[in-house]
């Protein structure tokens, strides 16, 4: 009979192992794509409405913050994900990614251009 302490070191282990190598994919796509380092204005959806500023490039992504319309935000950098770029905004403590289209800088918008 396995030692209990053994076993639930190993499935410890095991499950450690998972979680960085997921944390590590994450990274390498949200370091994948364009800096930019510039501002923006949210734009390109409803007055009344809000943008949601999800954890993750997706839309699927928890929403943690949302922002309204006519903000300027700091972009930081934006990826292609999906056939949409998706930019990792900030603006005071909210820090997040929203979809590219929903971002103008002059005439144009992030899902429009790229550098």
């Amino acid at each position: 009979m396995p030692n209990t302490n053994v076993v639930s070191k190993i499935v410890l282990s095991l499950a450690t192992a998972a979680m960085l190598s997921i944390g590590l994919a994450a990274t390498e796509a949200s370091a994948a794509g364009y800096h930019v380092e510039d501002t923006a204005i949210t734009d390109n959806f409803p007055q009344w409405d809000r943008l949601n500023i999800r954890k993750w490039p997706a839309s699927h992504s928890k929403k943690i913050a949302h922002i309204k319309r006519d903000r300027i935000v700091f972009v930081e950098r934006c990826i292609i994900k999906q056939g949409a770029d998706w930019c990792k905004i900030r603006k005071g403590w909210k820090q997040g990614w929203v979809n590219g289209r929903y971002l103008r800088t002059g005439y144009h918008t992030f899902a429009e251009h790229h550098p």
